[in-house]
């Protein structure tokens, strides 16, 4: 079974990376030394993690031979790959490694899982943060053992900077990422500054569709 893992692994990688034309010469030399080694060894990093993501799909009892033989499966492995290899952001590639853990195991429409792999490759991890912490807010102070801020009222944003002072002048940046998440439905509203009373402040800012995509990228 191990090397069935392996294989399906292989298969991925050698389903999706295509030759890149080079002009030859100093160029083709460059590229060799900048990009070619690094890439591999990003590549390689990956198809581990997949690996690693396979494994416990078997370990939770799903049947490994089945699932390479599934289209679906396949078609989001190979998307999830494709992704994971032009980003280096720790939470995104945890994001897609979960997304491949949890195909099989929840009951979405596939065209809805590609559209949030589509999501995880257009977000950055700020976005990712963003969100889960507007699904629970109280539970990342918890998490994280930070004090929770004693408001009466006050605005969503005041807590996200409280979570994460390190927004606090980057405002343009933040606002944009809530535009973002709004405009694919993932919130339910568009701005992090209206005035809201303490409970209002506490309760989750996700959409139904925002809190299923947590947890298919969540393990």
């Amino acid at each position: 079974m191990k090397d069935k893992i392996k294989e399906l692994g292989y298969a991925i990688a050698k389903g999706s990376v295509g030759s890149i034309p080079l002009a030859g010469g100093v160029l083709s030399e460059l590229f060799s030394v900048a990009f070619t080694d690094p890439a591999t060894k990003r590549r390689e990093q990956i198809l581990l993690e997949m690996d690693a993501r396979l494994k416990k799909l078997e370990k939770d009892g799903f049947d490994i031979q089945r699932l390479a033989e599934s289209e679906e499966f396949l078609t989001i492995a190979l998307q999830a790959y494709n992704i994971a290899l032009r980003t280096h952001q720790a939470e995104k590639r945890a994001a897609l490694m979960n997304a491949i853990t949890n195909t099989p195991k929840l009951s979405i429409d596939e065209n809805i899982k590609l559209m949030y792999l589509t999501y995880i490759d257009e977000f950055n991890e700020w976005h990712l943060r963003i969100l889960s912490f507007l699904d629970n807010p109280l539970k990342y102070f918890i998490d994280n053992n930070k004090p929770k801020p004693n408001l009466y009222m006050g605005s969503k944003s005041a807590i996200l900077l409280q979570a994460y002072p390190e927004l606090a002048s980057r405002r343009e940046f933040y606002d944009r990422i809530v535009t973002d998440l709004y405009s694919r439905g993932l919130i339910v509203y568009d701005s992090l500054h209206v005035m809201m009373s303490e409970q209002g402040l506490w309760q989750s800012g996700t959409s139904e569709f925002g809190k299923q995509f947590l947890k298919y990228i969540s393990e």
